[in-house]
């Protein structure tokens, strides 16, 4: 009887179980494996350079397809003073690129890039939210450059902004959703954080209030919004009860968090989701809370059957 490997010799995934109902009893468990990089430290930024970043991440021997996922981070809210409230900071973008061997470049084992995945923004002070960082990957060897181009990159997300007595105000009171556009705010169908260089390129949400009752900041509902493809096609906004008179908000940052917020006052959360701003009052000045940081994800695998048999199994077994 034939050897399978000659048989099968060279076989794509897209035809593989034609050929293994025809050869064998082979069966495809799975696309590939799977690589996840979250930043070291979310709940404050740091200068911890090695953290964020992995200056060589190599593809094992074998590999004929991988794509990569970038999220960049979530923007900050906004400080104020007196009697500032406002809308959370926005959702970071996101982009995802396919290399293949069918692109002519064979077995991309050994390739490697450099991974820099966005970490948290500093709270802020100003009525202006602080944006995003960015998240990147970046070919190191030449094969890698081509294949992976030179701005295959996700842009955190907009800044939150604060102004004078935004909970308080009849103006606001029973909108649907309060983004200001038109009035230094944002539009949510043209503004938010962009992506550059994938096969798909989808930008951040903008962050938005709602407020029903104008005489206690406890009735303002907070619409953080999460960056596309963690839960939905386009991303979303998750509703969060706003913290009273609390400085800081800490309190609606973790309820944003769900479901990964893990403890009251916590500090992680899903990667890239816009933060609340702050609520001021009585003459206190309030620091908005931090944007989240970013992520990336690696899904590769192998094409071949019956070529570098211990790879197949890798990968496809």
């Amino acid at each position: 009887m034939a050897n399978l490997r000659k048989l099968l010799g060279k076989e794509f995934g897209s035809t593989v179980l034609a050929a293994a109902s025809e050869y064998a009893s082979l069966s495809k468990v799975r696309d590939g494996k799977v690589f996840n990089m979250y930043p070291y430290c979310n709940i404050s930024k740091d200068n911890n350079y090695r953290g964020y970043c992995m200056e060589y991440w190599c593809m094992p021997c074998g590999t004929t397809q991988a794509t990569f996922e970038i999220w960049g981070g979530g923007g900050s809210g906004a400080g104020g003073c007196c009697c500032q409230q406002g809308i959370p900071g926005g959702s970071g973008s996101y982009s995802r690129k396919t290399i293949t061997s069918a692109d002519g470049y064979g077995d991309m084992g050994g390739w490697c890039f450099y991974l820099n995945v966005a970490q948290p923004t500093d709270c802020s002070a100003s009525c202006l939210g602080i944006q995003g960082c960015k998240t990147y990957v970046c070919g190191t060897t030449s094969a890698a450059k081509s294949a992976i181009g030179s701005n295959f990159c996700a842009e955190g997300g907009v800044p939150g902004k604060t102004c004078c007595e935004a909970f308080w105000s009849s103006t606001f009171r029973c909108q649907d959703r309060v983004y200001w556009t038109g009035c230094g705010g944002y539009d949510p169908a043209t503004d938010g954080a962009t992506a550059y260089g994938g096969d798909e390129n989808v930008k951040g949400n903008v962050g938005f209030f709602r407020i029903y009752n104008t005489s206690d900041n406890c009735w303002a509902k907070l619409g953080l919004p999460y960056p596309a493809r963690l839960m939905d096609h386009k991303g979303g906004h998750i509703m969060a009860t706003n913290g009273g008179n609390a400085c800081i908000n800490d309190g609606a940052a973790c309820q944003g968090t769900t479901p990964f917020a893990f403890a009251s006052g916590c500090s992680s959360g899903l990667p890239g989701i816009g933060a609340p701003s702050t609520t001021s009052c009585g003459g206190s000045c309030c620091y908005g809370w931090k944007g989240n940081g970013g992520f990336i994800k690696i899904t590769y695998c192998s094409c071949w059957l019956g070529v570098n048999e211990g790879c197949a199994k890798h990968f496809c077994n």
